[in-house]
């Protein structure tokens, strides 16, 4: 575990400890995926990957309190959900701003890989292994 349920309360978290551990988990896994599985095994997990965790953490609850607003059917391939991005008052015109969940969980998962290159771009783990290194080192 890179977070600790207390750890995340210090960040001002706000998860009982139930959500947290399953979102912490599916956090973990995108920053192993992207890692290369460098930080497992390590002793002392550095500050900026807790951060990245956190921010990880409050992502994909966000995006699991989006999946749960009213969702309307398409006619076509997914559902979508709509909101509205102008009104006017005399005319009587509303434009909605409308995006699939295709779409929306794309837009997370690029959320998500950004704050992971954000955070962890030139952080090495206790080898002295870059840990968002494309590359293979010699002993892997």
């Amino acid at each position: 575990m890179y977070l600790t349920y207390a750890e995340y309360q210090e960040y001002g978290g706000t998860l009982d400890e139930t959500a947290f551990n399953d979102i912490e988990f599916e956090a973990e896994s995108y920053v192993n995926w992207y890692t290369f599985d460098r930080l497992c095994g390590e002793d002392e997990i550095p500050e900026c990957v807790k951060k990245c965790m956190y921010h990880i953490i409050k992502l994909i609850q966000k995006q699991l309190e989006l999946m749960n607003t009213p969702i309307t059917s398409s006619e076509d391939e997914s559902e979508s959900s709509a909101q509205v991005a102008s009104e006017a008052n005399d005319g009587v015109s509303v434009a909605y701003n409308v995006i699939s969940a295709n779409e929306a969980l794309e837009l997370a998962k690029k959320d998500v890989e950004n704050s992971i290159k954000r955070y962890l771009q030139g952080v090495t783990n206790s080898l002295g292994r870059k840990l968002l290194y494309r590359g293979i080192y010699p002993d892997e």
